[in-house]
């Protein structure tokens, strides 16, 4: 599972998301993403979203250097 840092369309703001899928499932699926926000009152709830094409395109290069 990779973290990215990903914008969240969610709480409007640039956020560590864990991915959903496991790496080879990832380069398959490559967009569904999530994190967890917690709000003022200290609950939580996931926040999941599809990332943009710029966003993907990240990702992608992000996990083939990590093959490396």
């Amino acid at each position: 599972m990779a973290t990215v840092q990903a914008f969240c369309k969610i709480c409007q703001s640039k956020v560590s998301a864990d991915t959903m899928l496991s790496d080879d499932d990832l380069r398959r699926a490559l967009g569904r993403v999530m994190h967890v926000f917690v709000t003022e009152d200290s609950s939580s709830a996931d926040h999941v979203w599809t990332l943009s094409i710029q966003e993907k395109e990240n990702l992608s290069k992000y996990l083939s250097s990590r093959q490396g």
